[in-house]
């Protein structure tokens, strides 16, 4: 096994991500992409990146409560181990959520997530280009990722499968854009 590292700048990335020899790769789920601040002696780094900065995971859980509260919805903590991670009180029903939080467009899903059959995923992704959160079902996030990564090792064998999106699958996932419809079903 080999393994590439380019630097490039985040700009562009999207420009490198659609060309066919690394969309080839990313569908099969052989690239990753890593973001790295600079390795300097802590003396010489800046305060800034002294302290302790929030977690991509807290960034996007804060992004998806604050947007779920400017569309009127109640958010509560799941109160259930491993049902999901927050409930979303809608009109008609509450209905559990799994955050899926990213600094890139990623999609994941584990099998352990298929219940409760109601369960709403959210894939936050936090760009540099604004956050943009797709909601779906575990049936719909599992059309995205296509039959080829459920049959994969990584998913039959270890259950978990995670990829870049690809301008393909990133089709897929347009209708599930900003779609808070879900919590009122």
């Amino acid at each position: 096994m080999a393994k590439v590292i380019i630097e490039i700048q985040n700009a562009e990335l999207a420009d490198l991500l659609r060309l066919p020899e690394v969309v080839k790769l990313l569908d099969a789920g052989r690239v990753s992409v890593q973001t790295e601040l600079p390795q300097l002696p802590l003396a010489e780094s800046p305060a800034i990146l002294q302290q302790t900065a929030p977690s991509t995971r807290q960034v996007g859980r804060e992004m998806f409560e604050r947007r779920a509260g400017e569309r009127g919805f109640k958010i509560r903590p799941s109160g259930q181990s491993g049902v999901g991670d927050l409930v979303v009180e809608g009109q008609i029903s509450s209905k559990p959520v799994r955050l899926v939080c990213a600094e890139s467009p990623r999609i994941s899903l584990r099998t352990e997530w298929d219940e409760p059959a109601d369960l709403t995923f959210a894939y936050i992704w936090l760009l540099p280009t604004g956050t943009r959160i797709f909601l779906m079902s575990y049936t719909d996030a599992a059309h995205v990722l296509g039959e080829k990564a459920l049959k994969s090792p990584s998913f039959t064998n270890r259950g978990y499968y995670t990829t870049m999106v690809t301008p393909r699958r990133q089709r897929l996932m347009e209708p599930f854009e900003d779609n808070w419809d879900v919590f009122n079903s």
